[in-house]
């Protein structure tokens, strides 16, 4: 047997053929070997050897197929498609990898070169920077190209940005605004009617803050009528004389609140400090009032936005067994609202989109593992539609302008085909840095996955999200001619008898008429190390739930630092059963935000509110009816709050929260806060809602008031275990060890 084994082995690796490619080499030679030699030597191309490993494959249909990659940068100008015909097997995956030892770096940008100083200041040059810009002519390149990022070096460079600019006063409510959130427009629409009439795109503005510039689709409003999107949206025209200006796509949320500001995007106009930049496309110039001398910068304009995409055919074949390792990305086009799009919910995403660098798309069990995305404007991997068992793992992605990983699968419907893919050890940190909105992880309508060992850190928003479409949004799909975010991703003939279901119900704005519908379930969140959320944006969260199928399972995440947010863990609008365990929160001023059903077993709290939620008892649990047990409350004792013991719920103020959460067991509460908001009316060892002296592990305890006695040692360590004697250990809480949590890439 031992023989026969060796046998195998030597016959599979006597089947393997690898491939080199060097930015020495030629497309036209073999790729057989990994230096130039005469006339023979590495390919110089990514697409070439894909291209070289499909012939050979045809050729030897049981070969095992290897492309190995010298260091050096390879300028992509074009997406390298992978398709059906180049999969690998289960036992001989293709795999494109880096040379041992070697980085080799594909780079989506366009150096910009012979930088001038400007002999004429271009019209409305503020009076700040006039003699002070420089200039350059936008590379030809085929295809429209629209500059909206710039790199120096690893720098992204600052875009000339207005400050707050506001509405003109009779900017208001326009009739038939229903450019507003689904919840509250399924208020005022029936199911059945006439569409009601498109949203209107524009803005009244005052004086001269917006003008008819000649490169009005270089030019780009940026809303932020919501605190928990920011939408950048290129103009499309500007009437001087009524003082208004179109989008050239819809808002996500029509701006009629005259009060709020917004701003205005790469006008030369407010061109007014050292380091900024605008672009005229028209023109083909770019202009900088540049801080050092641009010879000694290398200025970069990110041109490509997908590098790679890995696509079969929608009902199969499908794209499998295709491996990338040990590859560099960078300088990724930064996306941009076009009117086609669809999007994910509050277009924090969009539906089925090719706006980032590695893409997999109609694809199984292929795999992306120790590479490294940075400095690109863009998100960093999709994987969209069908897309089963794949694995993303130990990668770094590090200052990119939009999301880190989207897991998106089909629109609303009975085709549940996202699933069972492995988010892994990545190291995902500074996203976001130009669409603040943007999640380090994405997950829409996609389930069954694995999101484990992620370090998560500097977001402007949200951490990871798991969404899916919430029960208002199905009732609107007849009357709204079009709405980005979710309603136009629904798949109409497969939804309506769930919708029609749902108007029979007495609660039609209940989640239970569509959770079939509704895929974002049973995803596992576990061993995750997020910290740093909302640090721009506002009502977010470091994980984030809503609208999503049921029992996802969030456990041992170790969640720090995330201040501002309407709950560190939050389940928002709209969600179904998820189970909560063994997580930690320390160093934010709210522990959990949940609006519904959950199950909250054995977690660590050190906020200063442990708890933001709805005040009418039993809704903890939901219908299943779980009673939260076995969890630690432990405000800090620097807490400056006022809320203390008290849920922060307009509704619950001034009340504690044992008379609006009577469901509770063997938990504990305990602070060294003296404050009295913090400190219970009720003696050391007691039940906080009884008030009565009980003892651990004899008496039956909803809320014990005494010290848990933490071992503080282990605690540096993340480990969170207790001293002898402690009063958790006998009425069953478990330790929590976090000493492995987070990815293994920041341990090296």
């Amino acid at each position: 047997m031992l023989v026969s084994m060796v046998l195998l082995q030597s016959s599979v690796w006597a089947g393997l053929t690898t491939l080199y490619v060097s930015p020495e080499g030629k497309d036209q030679w073999s790729g057989r070997s990994a230096d130039p030699k005469q006339n023979e030597g590495p390919l110089a191309t990514l697409d070439a050897a894909r291209l070289k490993v499909r012939q050979l494959k045809a050729a030897d249909p049981e070969g095992s197929f290897e492309v190995q990659f010298r260091g050096g940068v390879y300028p992509l100008r074009e997406t390298v498609v992978f398709g059906a015909e180049d999969s690998g097997r289960k036992d001989a995956p293709v795999i494109y990898k880096a040379y041992p030892g070697e980085k080799p770096v594909f780079n989506g940008g366009v150096e910009i070169r012979n930088w001038k100083q400007c002999k004429k200041d271009p019209a409305g040059t503020p009076q700040e920077a006039r003699g002070k810009l420089w200039v350059a002519e936008i590379p030809e390149m085929p295809g429209e190209w629209y500059i909206r990022t710039l790199y120096d070096g690893e720098t992204l460079l600052k875009r000339a940005v207005s400050g707050k600019l506001y509405h003109d006063e009779s900017d208001k409510n326009r009739a038939n605004d229903y450019n507003m959130q689904g919840k509250k427009i399924v208020k005022e629409l029936k199911y059945e009617g006439d569409p009601v009439k498109p949203f209107e795109r524009y803005v009244k503005y005052k004086g001269d803050d917006i003008r008819a510039w000649d490169n009005l689709y270089d030019i780009e409003i940026l809303l932020k009528d919501r605190p928990w999107l920011k939408n950048m949206i290129p103009l499309a025209s500007v009437d001087e004389k009524k003082k208004m200006v179109t989008m050239a796509a819809d808002p996500t949320y029509q701006p009629v609140r005259p009060h709020l500001a917004y701003w205005i995007g790469n006008a030369i106009d407010y061109l007014d400090e050292p380091g900024e930049w605008v672009v005229n496309t028209k023109e083909g110039r770019i202009y900088m009032w540049p801080k050092k001398d641009p010879a000694d910068m290398n200025i970069i304009a990110p041109f490509l936005q997908e590098f790679i995409r890995v696509e079969g055919r929608e009902d199969g074949p499908f794209a499998k067994h295709i491996c990338f390792e040990g590859l560099t990305f960078t300088y990724g086009l930064r996306d941009t609202l076009l009117e086609s799009d669809k999007g994910l919910q509050h277009d924090w995403e969009m539906y089925d989109k090719g706006n980032a660098v590695i893409r997999f798309r109609f694809a199984e069990e292929c795999k992306f593992n120790s590479n490294v995305i940075k400095n690109s404007s863009g998100t960093g991997i999709r994987l969209d539609l069908h897309c089963q068992r794949n694995e993303v793992s130990s990668n770094l992605l590090e200052y990119l302008g939009g999301c880190g990983i989207v897991l998106s699968g089909y629109g609303p419907g009975t085709k549940d085909v996202n699933k069972n893919n492995i988010v892994h050890d990545n190291y995902i940190h500074h996203m976001g840095e130009v669409l603040k909105h943007s999640a380090a992880i994405f997950i829409a309508q996609s389930g069954h996955n694995e999101i484990t060992h992620n370090t998560i850190h500097d977001l402007p928003y949200n951490g990871i999200v798991v969404s899916g479409c919430r029960p208002d949004e199905f009732y609107l799909s007849q009357r709204i001619p079009f709405r980005r975010a979710w309603v136009s991703t629904i798949r109409f003939e497969e939804c309506e008898p769930y919708i029609l279901k749902g108007l029979k119900s007495d609660r039609k704005i209940s989640l239970s008429h569509f959770l079939p519908l509704l895929h974002a379930r049973e995803n596992h969140i576990a061993m995750n190390d997020i910290s740093r959320t909302l640090l721009e944006l506002h009502d977010g969260n470091a994980i984030y739930f809503s609208g999503m199928g049921e029992n996802n399972l969030v456990e041992r995440n170790y969640l720090h630092k995330n201040y501002d947010t309407a709950g560190t863990l939050r389940l928002d609008d709209n969600p179904s059963y998820t189970i909560i365990r063994e997580n930690v929160i320390t160093e934010a001023q709210q522990g959990f935000g949940l609006k519904d059903r959950a199950e909250v077993s054995n977690n660590f709290v050190f906020t200063e509110t442990f708890l933001r939620g709805r005040s009418t008892p039993g809704w903890l649990g939901g219908t299943k009816k779980v009673i939260p047990k076995g969890n630690i409350f432990m405000p800090p004792a620097s807490s400056k709050s006022s809320n203390g013991l008290y849920l922060t719920d307009s509704r619950a103020t001034n009340k504690p929260f044992y008379e609006n959460l009577p469901l509770m067991e063997n938990s504990i509460y305990f602070t060294n806060n003296k404050s009295e908001c913090y400190v219970p009316k009720a003696a050391l060892g007691s039940d906080l809602f009884t008030g009565q002296q009980v003892k651990a592990g004899k008496n039956g305890i909803k809320l014990l008031y005494a010290d848990p006695m933490f071992d503080e040692e282990a605690m540096k360590k993340n480990i969170y275990r207790f001293k002898k004697g402690s009063p958790a250990i006998a009425l069953g809480i478990k330790p929590i060890d976090l000493s492995q949590v987070g990815s293994s890439l920041t341990r090296k």
